[in-house]
């Protein structure tokens, strides 16, 4: 504990040295960052962003966030499927056909009609590139008709509406790629805002799309501002050069919570802070010694200290809202317990045998390295854990990467700290496969059990909501019982913007960001 109030106290010295160098509210008046001076402007700081090839890896979160794609269906409030860009359904009684009425009247940005023809060329697109949508969408082929679609899957599949919410689903012109469109920086799409200028990890200028179905959109320029460092994020939304900002540090929500000049606005999230343990390094390995580092981690000092009340201790994957993730469901997942942690080792051959004041096993010393990433709230949770495991007597070597994609995939790490949204489709089926499945490609850890791949095969099938929920149970306390995962808290998401600003959404699923209804105060 005095390891962390000895981060909280240096976050407070930075916190204090924000509020020294910049003004309580933000200015007003012309700024030298952008267009937030102009009324029908909007300039939005975001931690990062590369790409938004709804088909490329997980760039359609940018897609979806930025009002630039949208999706046949989406998600409400309470992770139930409404329909969006499509109009209703109906399945038949093999429930392996879905026909699908779209919504009339849509154009793509470049002014053509999304019609049936085209919104499966853009599925076919998204299948033929992107592994995990083809797994999780199990089409085996689609036919158009005028404004219906029918889809027929290979086997049954009851979480295909759920899929098709997925930013990697948003609908593309995909005629349009032939030649002359970059999709990586300028998707042709249906969203209120079209892309102008895209510079990875720098600056995004968008303009309304003036056929918008949904509507005359608000803002006459949308900016889209990378600023990676959280520090910088935060001037620049005190200085005033930003409207509004997302990916802030916990530990400065105290500083425009308190202020008349911001509006804060916070929201329960599926995001969930894990750690993923690579069980095919030495120590990994031993159950014992998972466990044991899992009674290190303190969940309710994290969440309180570390992101200022914005992290909900949990034992699953999912948060407590859901059926399958309600606590009480995983009695077998350890409490904090550093002392009893300690204990463990000791008893299972874990031992300090030369006086060098870190354990050994076997007789070799126990040194593992952890790993995370620069994303709100991960690094301060990494050092906690860091410290804890340094006071048990384990030799821990920490390394703080801003992408931590190679090293994850390259398996170069014992403990990797990340963060990931649970429930992004409102079913547990897409987490549980891609992140537990045996050679899944969210199966950064290498777990690997029978057991659990012949759930998820049922899970894969099972129309039944209340069975899903059961499997969705077993697989996690099968996973969970030997400490192969270890899920620290999930995320109260906030966002900070100025007075005024209205229409920036936030939703459990933390996709659902710019509307057509985006503005701020004149």
């Amino acid at each position: 504990m005095k390891k962390l109030l000895s981060l909280a106290l240096a976050s407070l010295m930075l916190l204090g040295l924000l509020t020294a160098c910049s003004p309580a509210a933000p200015s007003q008046s012309a700024s030298p960052g952008g267009d937030s001076d102009k009324p029908k402007s909007f300039v939005f700081g975001v931690y990062n962003f590369t790409k938004i090839d709804p088909a490329d890896n997980y760039n359609g979160w940018g897609t979806i966030r930025y009002g630039v794609g949208e999706t046949l269906f989406k998600l409400d409030d309470s992770l139930r499927v409404v329909p969006h860009l499509a109009t209703g359904h109906s399945l038949s009684e093999d429930n392996l056909t879905w026909t699908i009425t779209l919504r009339e009247g849509v154009l793509f940005h470049n002014g053509n009609k999304m019609d049936g023809t085209a919104v499966k060329l853009s599925l076919e697109r998204l299948i033929a590139a992107h592994e995990r949508a083809a797994s999780e969408l199990m089409i085996e082929s689609i036919a158009a008709d005028g404004n219906t679609l029918s889809i027929t899957t290979a086997q049954p599949n009851p979480t295909l509406l759920n899929a098709l919410c997925d930013p990697y689903a948003c609908i593309v012109d995909a005629s349009a790629e032939d030649g002359t469109v970059d999709f990586n920086l300028y998707p042709v799409c249906t969203g209120p805002y079209i892309v102008k200028s895209f510079t990875p990890d720098v600056e995004a200028r968008l303009e309304p799309f003036a056929q918008y179905w949904g509507g005359t959109p608000a803002l006459d320029t949308l900016t889209i501002k990378a600023i990676p460092d959280v520090d910088t994020l935060a001037l620049a939304m005190q200085n005033g050069e930003i409207d509004a900002a997302y990916g802030l540090s916990y530990d400065t929500l105290p500083l425009f919570s308190d202020s008349d000049g911001f509006a804060v606005t916070q929201r329960a999230t599926a995001r969930a802070y894990m750690l993923y343990f690579n069980l095919e390094r030495p120590f990994m390995s031993d159950p014992v010694f998972r466990r044991a580092i899992c009674m290190a981690v303190d969940k309710t000092s994290y969440g309180e200290i570390l992101l200022s009340g914005a992290g909900t201790p949990t034992k699953s994957a999912f948060p407590s809202s859901l059926s399958y993730g309600n606590d009480a469901l995983f009695e077998d997942v350890p409490d904090f317990d550093l002392e009893g942690a300690r204990a463990l080792l000791h008893e299972n051959g874990y031992a300090d045998t030369d006086g060098d004041g870190f354990l050994e096993k076997d007789g070799k010393k126990v040194t593992i390295r952890l790993i995370t990433y620069t994303r709100a709230g991960l690094p301060q949770s990494a050092q906690a854990l860091l410290s804890a495991l340094i006071e048990l007597g384990i030799d821990a070597r920490y390394e703080l990467y801003e992408s931590i994609s190679q090293a994850i995939n390259t398996g170069d790490y014992d403990i990797c700290a990340y963060a990931y949204v649970t429930a992004p489709t409102g079913d547990p089926f897409a987490y549980l496969s891609f992140t537990m499945g045996s050679g899944k490609g969210g199966n950064y850890g290498k777990y690997s059990n029978p057991e659990v791949d012949a759930l998820l095969d049922k899970l894969a099938t099972e129309f039944d909501v209340s069975k899903r929920a059961e499997y969705a149970v077993e697989i996690q306390n099968i996973a969970l019982s030997d400490s192969s995962y270890c899920y620290m808290f999930h995320l109260n998401m906030f966002m900070v913007m100025k007075k005024g600003v209205t229409g920036l959404e936030q939703s459990p699923v933390d996709y659902y960001q710019i509307t057509a209804q985006t503005a701020r105060a004149a």
